[in-house]
């Protein structure tokens, strides 16, 4: 199972102010940092229009990324594709791809928060099946050298892109919250599902979703890969890995996930306005795993053992490298 996280920086926190230059030399030298510690993949994700100075082009960052690293995999996640034309998408990712020699890795997700959508002009009730047809377009872009595509939403007619990047195609996972229509989604597209946060419990029912829908859709369980970002808090006991996850829910958490839509009901509608006592914003706060440094390892070994490709968890690097990395293979 492989290990991917990403870097702080890329937009001003309360809980450690700074100034956003020093942010992104931060986020850059954390790159070195993940790779010496035997992480897999580094990535950054993306939103726009905010007061935080949030990260609005995560390809551009991971860009800077390349510069100082050699072996990790640069990973959007997410990047929020019905922002972009696919075409364009390709062309910055296999740009990133050549910079990188071959190390480009996208996560690309459907976007949420109104008014991102609103700002640029785009129409959000269409923004799964323009990300569906979206991963198929890169996919095809940065694997042929011309090539045509009829969509509902997106037509091309011998279109090529350069440069031409290393990977081909170049590796694109969706992120598609944790709603079993977006499981479904990607599971009948065959994609690479990466999950948003979440229990072990609404992961594995998750997974069964993604994995039944992709075998009634020709695929085998081999070609269904799947990622989980895993939000944990160590601590030498359970209450001070608590404490850590609410100082982390009052800090960042509450605002973005009560604040702009994120939480989603079963039937994929966004909810607005939850209070904290909501059973779906409880079910978030939950998804944060809580425990000491075995809890946490066991809770990993059982991500490990529903066939997770890889997890992407923050926190201390240099703990998670010399305590968690050797319990797996």
């Amino acid at each position: 199972m492989e290990f991917w996280t990403s870097g702080g920086g890329l937009a001003k926190s309360r809980m450690f102010p700074s100034n956003l230059p020093d942010g992104f030399e931060s986020y850059i030298s954390e790159a070195k940092v993940a790779e010496d510690f035997g992480f897999d993949a580094y990535g950054a994700a993306e939103h726009h229009f905010m007061y935080d100075g949030f990260c609005t082009i995560p390809l551009q960052v991971l860009a800077s990324a390349a510069a100082v690293t050699s072996k990790i995999k640069l990973r959007t996640g997410a990047m929020l594709q019905p922002l972009y034309d696919p075409l364009e998408a390709a062309e910055y990712a296999a740009t990133l791809d050549v910079i990188s020699n071959g190390r480009a890795l996208m996560g690309l997700g459907m976007g949420y928060r109104p008014y991102e959508f609103d700002g640029f002009g785009y129409e959000k009730k269409t923004r799964g099946a323009r990300t569906a047809e979206a991963i198929n377009i890169i996919q095809l872009a940065t694997s042929r050298e011309k090539f045509s595509y009829e969509g509902k939403n997106y037509h091309y007619e011998d279109a090529a892109i350069y440069p031409r990047p290393v990977q081909q195609p170049i590796p694109c996972w969706y992120l598609g919250g944790t709603s079993a229509i977006a499981a479904r989604r990607a599971g009948r597209n065959g994609f690479p599902y990466w999950l948003a946060n979440s229990s072990f419990e609404r992961t594995e029912m998750m997974v069964a979703e993604y994995r039944k829908t992709g075998n009634e859709a020709g695929f085998t369980d081999d070609q269904l890969m799947v990622a989980c970002q895993k939000d944990i808090a160590i601590g030498a006991t359970v209450k001070e890995a608590e404490d850590q996850r609410q100082m982390i829910l009052d800090n960042f958490y509450d605002e973005h996930i009560l604040g702009y839509g994120y939480l989603v009901d079963d039937n994929g509608r966004h909810v607005y306005g939850a209070t904290r006592d909501h059973p779906i914003y409880q079910r978030f706060v939950s998804s944060i795993f809580c425990g000491t440094l075995d809890m946490v390892v066991e809770e990993l070994k059982r991500y490990e053992a529903l066939g997770v490709h890889a997890v992407s968890i923050g926190g201390d690097k240099k703990l998670i490298s010399e305590k968690i990395f050797p319990e797996f293979s």
